[in-house]
């Protein structure tokens, strides 16, 4: 358990409910005003993020199986801090039909860093998510081409270079 204050919902949702699925297990308990952290925002027009505060409920991963059920015939693709425990890995086997990958993040780097966001967009374009003919260059974060997570890259970088630009001047 977290320093994290337990308040808050224990499941935060924002993004189309027909888009790709991103569930994302926060041993760290983020978003705890129902919003998801800001480096997440730019995706959810595309990306469908569901986003279970772990420190927030008793028994934590039974959030995110309540989340898979609700989510049944959707792929999911799973995101976890690495405190969140082998459990996740466990979680993962057992909804094997539907989780369509996993990813973990240790710490100190928590999971609303642009690192960490950055990452996962590149490996939903690794795994198909996006038809490899979209034409992202996520080392740029410029399309040739038109697709909805290569939109979603393009706002993200956009975001986080606004927000360096803004630093800089102070």
């Amino acid at each position: 358990m977290t320093e994290t204050e337990p308040s808050g919902p224990s499941v935060v949702r924002s993004g189309p409910t027909g888009a790709p699925v991103v569930l994302v297990l926060d041993p760290a308990g983020a978003a705890p005003h129902g919003e998801l952290p800001a480096t997440w925002r730019p995706l959810t027009e595309h990306l469908r993020v569901v986003w279970c505060r772990l420190p927030v409920v008793d028994e934590p991963l039974r959030a995110a199986e309540d989340v898979l059920a609700e989510l049944a015939g959707q792929e999911v693709h799973l995101v976890a801090g690495a405190a969140a425990g082998a459990d996740v890995g466990e979680l993962a086997n057992r909804h094997r039909d539907q989780v369509r990958s996993v990813q973990t993040f240790a710490a100190p780097l928590p999971l609303g860093h642009p690192d960490v966001v950055l990452t996962v967009l590149e490996r939903l374009l690794a795994e198909d998510v996006v038809a490899s003919d979209a034409g992202l260059d996520i080392t740029r974060g410029a399309p040739a081409g038109s697709s909805l997570l290569g939109d979603a890259a393009t706002a993200l970088w956009q975001s986080l270079y606004q927000l360096a630009e803004r630093l800089k001047i102070r």
